[in-house]
């Protein structure tokens, strides 16, 4: 993945900065963030698949709903 010079020098601060606060080496951070990342990225698929079964079932319940049953006040079933 092309980055800019930017964004290289960005993502190389943030590693500096996550290995200063955890005492860490900065390649040891950059594995960190690695796996942060990994993580955010599987939640939100996994958000997305939750949202997406939820859908699909409203669907099919929608659809096996029972029909009204039939009234059952029509002169020809009126018995006295």
């Amino acid at each position: 993945m092309a980055r800019s010079i930017a964004e290289h020098y960005r993502h190389h601060r943030a590693a500096f900065l996550l290995a200063q606060q955890l005492g860490c080496t900065p390649r040891q951070a950059e594995a960190e963030l690695r796996r942060r990342a990994a993580w955010e990225k599987l939640e939100s698929t996994q958000a997305r698949l939750r949202a997406q079964a939820e859908r699909r079932a409203a669907e099919i319940a929608a659809r096996m709903a029972p029909e009204p049953e039939p009234r059952n006040d029509q002169p020809w079933m009126m018995r006295d």
